[in-house]
């Protein structure tokens, strides 16, 4: 089994492999019952059975991958079958019955989690048989082409279904994992074919992860894959013009990419003499060719790209030649942008006219940086698959993004620029192309074209007839097929037969690819004509696929609920009959024969009507497999405030799927409404383990682990300190020869029992970081970050530069339109008092140097850099004034400069109207020196908070406390007098105020004035005692 290779490479027709004789006997041809079994069970007892012998097992390898292809064949690629695929594999006996039923059970086989298969998908009966053998234990765990086929044969089966499976997405996922262990160690030992072996494995993993959202790992292995071809390309720029008005060049996004010059010496597990090494794109042109042969009625068709003569050793093909097969590419034909970027010929490419700014360790490969853009060289279709799959896993993030489109665009450009040996990887670089056009004004209309295009292309050449003559499987006669003899109708004019490609190209890569199937890439035409506005035609291509669902939505967005739900409702229920009551009417059945997509069409149903049941009768006719059924109903539960049994619908579906992300994030606001803040904790942790740049789920993990009561923590921590101390007893009773006194084990329980209040709070900081880190631009996370890291106080060491940080942004972020507001008063007045007495300005030093210590506060302590040295000073006096203070402030400590740094360029800008910061300036401009700043700062807080409390300045009738407050008000007000006032002026010398108690005595008496009507009360005794104005 480990030299296996996967059909179509074994040089052997589908028919062939067909009409053999085991295929035969597992279907049953020949065989004789005394009663007739069913088709299903038949089949799974016989091929139980046969494959008790081990010789047989290569064989049914070869049928799998024949059944499996053929169907992709019929309903991906194309060309049609040329065989009668009921003949084949329905004996006589079930061809008589009514194949459609027969063909409904199959389809029903392979439902999962409550999904079924597309109801119209052609010859279902092909992938039920390729599931059957290719996941059967006994071939899929022999070796790796076994596991390697059913993790195939498992994706594949996930793309029939209308949504995820997260059954399927495990096993791919298990299966996956089982395979790069045997696939890097046949790559190790450097068997046969190992390397072209790993590396289609890890694209074909990364398509999956792609499919299932986790992007980053899909570019791991990518990247991987490309290091292992030698595969060189990057992302880059280079001077070129866009538009047909351009006058000068500017930079353009471009990718440059090469291949490896020559593949390894080895083929098919062949190994090739030295002197029969070929070109990496020769390899890849070659084997579109000729890797297998056709049936006698396509044999025709491929004649002529078999006689191709191969180019010689080393040279590159021209793929725009007539003998390489390729679709047709739509003109863009606007009046404005050019087809292909222009780089203007005169100035060939050079690392000096490369706009990618890279350092000397990190620049561009001499290999890419020799390559001329506007000339781009053929690439193997393996690397063309890797820039394809990278464009793919990037824009499946956020595609509607302009910058996102603006990156993935170029990897695609690249493939068609570069023209690909296969036809298949072409076609899958035009899809690419047009769905990243899709989203602008400019290229959208090619973007829709280049689509219809492909569709079109798809629609004629896989639901045409087969060509009269097919033999009859059974009897060996001509037959007709069942399939209309009339040929598509398409918007574009049909391609000649010499102009497609031969079935072994389009297959080729066809798992590394994995194309769209024929009715999704209709379904995606559809969808694009809905956001261009053709509802009208969306609507027809929805109803000739017969979407249902996708009916129901397009005629509920374009405000035609009534006929959405008669639609559904006439799918999903009974018809009552005419004589039956109007109270019974109300109370439908169910169809004995629902739709195969019942529950989600009871779900959009749901969605519509808002009527909870339907969600609940979805739940119930999936057989509670289908998760989106609990999704739904949570989500209406929480509109109508039942968070309770929300979080048990939640609960159901995440059940199901353990790895949707959404489904976590929402339980855990559910059970934060709730207050259930440790199940809230472990709602969003498996967020973040899912997807750790989600910013919101760190976000709102910091605000659970904050507001977890204290007991909860205490008992949390100290079951963790009883582990931990668990450990360490047993750690310490294995050493040997170390003995230790029993003061020091007292310490060491002492310091082990020690139990942190805060260490929740911490742990939720740490959360709000990396939340801030990941949406830097979001003032809620920013106000979050700043008012959990003031909560740790100075005794349990406040990180007090956070803390600035946090403010700092905080204002950029709301200044605008909040002004002065953006700034938390409260915590920034603690925080200069902290700055203020922890820190001594070298203004401040006069002959001796004070400082402010405290032994308990490890943040508080002063070090020698936190005091300036008077003697530095003078000897090193700055060239004026203001390169005086500069020259002050550098000799702070970086906390008090960068607390300087906030109050300077964040807060002294926006105060205006604000008392609490107009003293809080004060207080800064009396520690920095700057008495005369200090008491203009003084004044405007007193008149700011006169007028706050009455904007007439009449304090009659104002309330007693806020007459105190006045009071209070201007008795501190007095005391700034009398302690700046005196002072020198800071730059200009001279008194800071020289009249100073005139001043202060106006001051009182304007308030006494003013409150003629207090005269005799304690606050009126205050102000006519002031020192002052004895």
């Amino acid at each position: 089994m480990d030299y296996l290779f996967p059909y179509p490479k074994m040089g052997v027709s589908f028919l062939e492999i067909l009409h053999d004789r085991l295929t035969r006997k597992l279907l049953g041809f020949g065989a004789i019952h005394a009663e007739k079994t069913p088709f299903m069970s038949g089949v799974t007892s016989r091929l139980k059975f046969l494959l008790n012998d081990p010789t047989t097992h290569i064989s049914f390898m070869k049928l799998g991958y024949t059944v499996l292809e053929a169907f992709l064949q019929a309903n991906v690629t194309g060309p049609p079958l040329d065989f009668n695929v009921e003949a084949v594999i329905f004996t006589e006996s079930y061809r008589d019955e009514n194949l459609t039923s027969l063909r409904e059970e199959l389809s029903q086989d392979l439902a999962v989690d409550g999904n079924r298969p597309y109801p119209l998908t052609p010859h279902i009966e092909l992938f039920w048989l390729a599931k059957v053998i290719l996941s059967n234990p006994i071939l899929a765990e022999a070796g790796f082409n076994g596991r390697r086929a059913r993790t195939r044969v498992n994706f594949w089966h996930q793309k029939l279904l209308s949504e995820e499976s997260p059954t399927l997405r495990d096993e791919i996922y298990a299966d996956t994992d089982v395979l790069e262990q045997q696939l890097a160690a046949r790559l190790a030992s450097q068997a046969a074919s190992s390397e072209e072996h790993f590396v289609q494995f890890l694209i074909e993993r990364a398509v999956a992860r792609t499919y299932y959202g986790d992007d980053a790992l899909a570019r791991k292995d990518l990247a991987r894959a490309a290091t292992i071809r030698s595969f060189q390309f990057a992302l880059t720029g280079a001077m070129g013009k866009r538009t047909k008005f351009q006058q000068r060049e500017t930079s353009q996004l471009i990718v440059l990419a090469k291949s490896r010059d020559v593949e390894p010496p080895e083929e098919n597990g062949i190994r090739r003499p030295e002197g029969e090494k070929r070109s990496s794109v020769d390899q890849g042109l070659s084997k579109s060719q000729s890797v297998k042969s056709q049936s006698s009625d396509d044999k025709a068709s491929t004649m002529t790209a078999s006689a191709v003569s191969l180019p010689h050793q080393g040279s590159l093909p021209d793929v725009s030649s007539s003998t390489v097969t390729k679709p047709a590419d739509v003109p863009l034909n606007d009046d404005t942008l050019l087809e292909n970027i222009s780089f203007g010929p005169s100035q060939p490419i050079s690392p000096e006219t490369m706009t990618h700014a890279t350092t000397d360790e990190s620049s561009l490969p001499p290999a890419l940086a020799s390559l001329d853009p506007s000339k781009p060289t053929p690439l193997h279709p393996l690397d063309s698959i890797i820039l394809l799959a990278t464009a793919s896993s990037i824009t499946n993030t956020s595609p509607k993004d302009g910058l996102v489109r603006e990156e993935t665009l170029p990897y695609a450009t690249r493939v068609l620029d570069g023209g690909s040996s296969n036809w298949q990887v072409y076609t899958q670089a035009l899809l690419v192309r047009s769905r990243i056009e899709g989203y602008r004004a400019r290229t959208t209309e090619r973007g829709l074209l280049q689509l219809q295009a492909l569709v079109d292309q798809i629609i004629a050449e896989t639901t045409a007839s087969a060509p009269p003559g097919t033999t009859n499987g059974s009897t060996g006669t001509p037959t007709d097929t069942t399939e209309p003899t009339t040929s598509a109708t398409t918007f574009f004019p049909k391609p000649a037969s010499s102009e497609a490609a031969s079935v072994a190209e389009r297959l080729q890569y066809i798992y590394q690819l994995s194309p769209p199937l024929r009715w999704e890439l209709e379904a995606e035409l559809a969808a694009r004509w809905t956001h261009m506005g053709g509802l009208k035609t969306a609507l027809e291509i929805y109803r000739r696929l017969q979407m249902h669902a996708e009916v129901a939505l397009c005629l509920a967005a374009t405000n035609r609920e009534g006929e959405a739900i008669e639609l559904l409702k006439d799918l999903l229920f009974e018809k009552p009959e005419a004589d039956v009551p109007e109270e019974d009417k109300k109370a439908m059945m169910l169809r004995s024969h629902t739709p195969s997509d019942a529950p989600r069409l009871l779900c959009i149903l749901g969605d519509i009507t808002s009527h909870p049941d339907y969600y609940k009768l979805s739940w119930t006719v999936s057989g509670n497999r289908y998760a989106r059924a609990q999704r739904s109903l949570a989500r209406f539960l929480v509109k109508r405030g039942d968070y309770e049994s929300a979080k048990e619908a939640y609960t159901l579906a995440l059940g199901l799927n353990r790895l949707d992300r959404a489904s976590w994030f929402s339980l855990g606001c559910v059970q934060l409404e709730l207050h259930d803040y440790e199940g809230a904790i472990e709602s969003f942790t498996r967020c973040v383990q899912l997807e750790d740049d989600d910013a919101e789920s760190w976000s709102n993990l910091g605000l659970a682990l904050l507001k977890l009561p204290v007991e909860q923590r205490q008992k949390q921590q100290q079951t963790d300190v009883t582990e931990t101390r668990e450990v360490a007893d047993d750690e310490e009773e294995e050493e040997e020869g170390h003995a230790q006194t029993d003061g020091g084990d007292n310490n060491n329980n002492a310091t082990t029992n020690k139990v942190d209040p805060y260490i929740h709070v911490r742990e939720a900081l740490l959360a709000l970081r990396r939340a801030a880190t990941l949406k830097r631009d979001d003032p809620k996370i920013w106000d979050n970050y700043l008012t959990v890291a003031a909560k740790i106080p100075p005794s349990a060491g406040t990180p007090w530069a956070e803390i600035i940080q946090a403010m700092g942004r905080v204002v950029d972020l709301r200044s605008k339109k909040e002004g002065e507001s953006a700034i938390d008063s409260k915590i920034l007045r603690v925080l200069t008092e902290f700055v203020t007495k922890t820190f001594t300005h070298p203004s401040q030093v006069s002959t001796t140097v004070t400082t402010h210590t405290d032994d308990n506060d490890e943040n508080s302590s002063v070090t020698p850099g936190n005091v300036f040295d008077s003697k530095e000073d003078e000897s090193e006096p700055g060239p004026g004034p203001q390169g005086e203070e500069e020259d002050k402030n550098t000799k702070l400590p970086y906390l008090a400069r960068s607390f300087l740094g906030l109050v300077d360029t964040h807060v002294a800008p926006l105060v205006t109207s604000s008392p609490v910061l107009y003293e809080v300036l004060c207080d800064v401009s009396g520690w920095r020196g700057r008495p005369a700043q200090a008491l203009g700062y003084a004044e405007k807080s007193w008149r700011t908070f006169l007028t706050s409390v009455s904007l007439d300045e009449q304090f009659d009738d104002v309330s007693e406390p806020a007459w105190n407050a006045v009071v209070d008000k201007t008795v501190w007000l007095v005391g700034k007098y009398k302690t700046l006032g005196p002072l020198e002026r800071e730059r200009t010398g001279g008194q800071v105020e020289p009249k100073w108690k005139f001043k202060a005595r106006s001051a009182v008496r304007k308030v006494l004035g003013r409150a003629k009507a207090r005269e005799g009360s304690p606050g009126w005794d205050r102000l006519s005692e002031v020192s002052v104005l004895e």
